[in-house]
């Protein structure tokens, strides 16, 4: 299998055709335009599966399948974390979970921008990292930035997917540290001599295990197109399966459950609701404004439930 992570740096239907020639069977394109202005079959060659996600049709993150993988996008999707799209991807036989990653700025929350944004990502679908998981694109990050107040920063993120076996696949093959890379993802205005290690691939320890290489194509060949380097991973055949139930109730019974006993004792009635929002949300057409609902209130326990667990740590 091959996987191609290129921020086009924007207009990706007017410079698709030399990353195509590198034959991704699945195609992440931070800053990419929506499929209107992509115009499939015409300026951008058809996929056999897409998705985009984006606040505005100018620029998103878009994934492609030339392959016959297939994507579902995870109704656990928290869209507070803004280009960080968790997909289900299926041959019909196998299937891991992709997240495709665009950190982006966030005005409202200066502390949550880029990295901050990935670490609040990560502790919210961490039990989904459990699964096979790739997470994959423009992290907007190196560790040399780990001073910049952020609710978690660049080695707060390693650490983290480490403990659940997830590892940045250039620093395994390179045998290099993070902040010390000697291969550069990103050219600062498309210029050589600003130089930045900025886009990663982190894998699960099994897809690691069963055998990968990682390229990053040079900047030479690029740099007119954009100020990021494709990166091209090859991964081996892995036999894999999602096990987590892709449904609302499923969500809520993975965030709910993992509540402490306190917690859900004196918010009781509350848990019930969202239970029950969540099969209701199952059973019927999807109503965005209800998703949200829940979503907003099953973070609102899990935040509730830390300040529990702080309290009475302190009190010991």
């Amino acid at each position: 299998m091959r996987i191609i992570e290129w921020n086009c740096q924007g207009a990706f239907r007017l410079k698709n055709k030399e990353i195509l020639d590198l034959r991704p069977d699945i195609l992440i394109v931070p800053e990419c335009e929506q499929e209107e202005k992509l115009q499939f079959g015409r300026l951008t060659p058809q996929p056999n599966d897409f998705l985009w996600y984006g606040d505005t049709g100018k620029k998103g993150i878009a994934i492609f399948s030339y392959s016959n993988y297939k994507f579902r996008l995870l109704k656990e999707f928290n869209s507070n974390f803004r280009y960080i799209v968790p997909l289900e991807v299926t041959d019909g036989t196998n299937s891991f979970l992709l997240f495709a990653i665009w950190a982006m700025d966030n005005k409202q929350n200066p502390l949550s921008r880029y990295i901050g944004q990935v670490w609040n990502a990560i502790n919210y679908y961490q039990k989904s990292l459990q699964e096979n998981s790739i997470l994959i694109g423009d992290f907007n990050s190196n560790q040399i930035w780990d001073e910049k107040e952020r609710v978690g920063n660049h080695t707060d993120v390693v650490n983290f997917l480490k403990l659940h076996n997830i590892e940045s696949l250039y620093h395994k093959q390179y045998k290099e540290e993070h902040g010390k890379e000697s291969r550069k993802t990103f050219f600062m205005y498309r210029k050589i001599e600003r130089p930045y290690h900025i886009d990663y691939v982190f894998a699960s320890k099994e897809i690691i295990k069963n055998g990968f290489n990682l390229k990053l194509e040079s900047s030479e060949k690029w740099i007119d197109k954009s100020d990021h380097v494709p990166i091209v991973l090859d991964i081996q055949p892995f036999k894999s399966k999602i096990i987590s139930k892709n449904t609302y109730e499923g969500i809520a019974s993975k965030h709910l459950n993992n509540l402490t006993d306190f917690t859900k004792s004196k918010f009781e009635q509350k848990i019930y609701e969202s239970v029950i929002l969540a099969k209701i949300l199952d059973e019927e057409p999807e109503d965005k404004i209800k998703i949200t609902k829940l979503i907003n209130d099953i973070e609102i326990l899990k935040q509730i439930d830390k300040l529990i667990i702080q309290l009475h740590k302190n009190e010991t």
